[in-house]
């Protein structure tokens, strides 16, 4: 069934990308509403699963099962990557599938990710697509796809695996993102605990601004845990890196915070989450000098926490985040121009939406 007390699948589509999520359980009645509506045309099969009230997970006597959806239809899009918030036990897994309809027909499954105790992605490539980690690119714009979903208790079948919520967000790249409109913005701060990646170990310290974000993000949620500590659980065994997104949103559930990734189109979408007290972990990437203030010159890839905006004297905005890459805590909160913001961000971002 696609929209029942126990499974819950919704939808949203705005600007060349669609977002889906799916949630199991008693989650399913706390799903988050916003621009998302029921996705009564999506069915999914269990094989091996259960839904409970706890969420998805094995059938008694099962030590592997799955999720498959029916063909999802979603705007041409050429980029997709998915999130999860997940429970394991022992050498319990979840793993993540998607295959997209092709000129050619429907492709493989491609594997985007396997969380567990010890957690990995699988790059990989053919004539149609190729995963980077945690995202599934593709070289010609496609309007279906199918997701599948396996849990397993792993080898001996000791372990236990439990799916809570998950989703997927696909977007044509080149789709123009609309400009911010600033009288529909309102000032916000939240008060986040500064920390700053460059103050850790040598060998990680340029690595992990995105577990310093989820560990400053923690921390404002009351879960104060040591950055490296938070680095070790999301680290992706696979590529050897901190930074593969749902890893870091399915890391962020496991240490207590109820995190979900999302897409938004320009500023003027995070302004209900940010008003709301709701802060955005977001992914940025700049040429040198793009971005007035930051810490580092340029990026080809950097997250920075977003705690609200600020109206500036001179009537415009300005974007209040903690940026990791700061060479202390003191240095670590900045504003940025919205402008430049909005042209550095990719619109991707990990919403904390509170303790979980």
């Amino acid at each position: 069934m696609n929209d029942t007390p126990a499974i819950r699948a919704l939808s949203s589509a705005s600007y060349g990308a669609q977002r889906m999520l799916w949630a199991f359980g008693q989650d399913a009645k706390a799903a988050p509403a916003g621009a998302y509506l029921p996705a009564r045309d999506v069915g999914q099969r269990l094989d091996g699963l259960v839904a409970t009230a706890s969420g998805l997970q094995l059938a008694r006597g099962a030590v592997a099962g799955s999720m498959e959806t029916d063909p999802i239809e979603a705007p041409a899009f050429d980029w997709l990557v998915p999130w999860w918030n997940a429970e394991t036990a022992g050498e319990g897994t979840v793993e993540f599938f998607a295959q997209v309809e092709a000129a050619l027909g429907w492709t493989r499954w491609f594997s985007l990710g396997r969380w567990g105790r010890v957690s990995s992605s699988f790059s990989c490539a053919e004539d149609a697509a190729k995963v980077e980690a945690d995202t599934l690119a593709l070289k010609a714009k496609v309007s279906r796809y199918k997701l599948r979903i396996e849990l397993s208790a792993g080898a001996g079948g000791a372990g236990a695996s439990l799916l809570r919520r998950c989703g997927v967000i696909t977007r044509d790249k080149s789709s123009e993102r609309p400009a911010t409109r600033l009288y529909y913005l309102k000032e916000s701060a939240a008060k986040v605990p500064a920390r700053s990646q460059m103050i850790e170990a040598e060998g990680i310290k340029g690595r992990i601004c995105s577990p310093t974000c989820a560990a400053m993000a923690l921390q404002w949620l009351g879960i104060d845990l040591p950055t490296a500590f938070v680095a070790a659980d999301c680290w992706d065994a696979g590529e050897k890196i901190y930074g593969n997104w749902p890893f870091n949103v399915a890391s962020l559930w496991r240490l207590g915070a109820r995190a979900r990734l999302e897409f938004f189109p320009n500023m003027e979408a995070t302004v209900g989450e940010l008003f709301a007290g709701r802060v955005i972990i977001a992914s940025i990437k700049f040429g040198e000098g793009a971005l007035t203030g930051a810490p580092i010159k340029k990026t080809n890839g950097h997250l920075v926490l977003v705690r609200g905006l600020h109206k500036t004297a001179a009537g415009g905005y300005a974007v209040l985040v903690n940026d990791p890459a700061a060479g202390d805590a003191a240095e670590v909160p900045r504003a940025y121009d919205l402008a430049e913001f909005e042209r550095a961000w990719s619109g991707v971002g990990y919403l904390i939406e509170g303790r979980r």
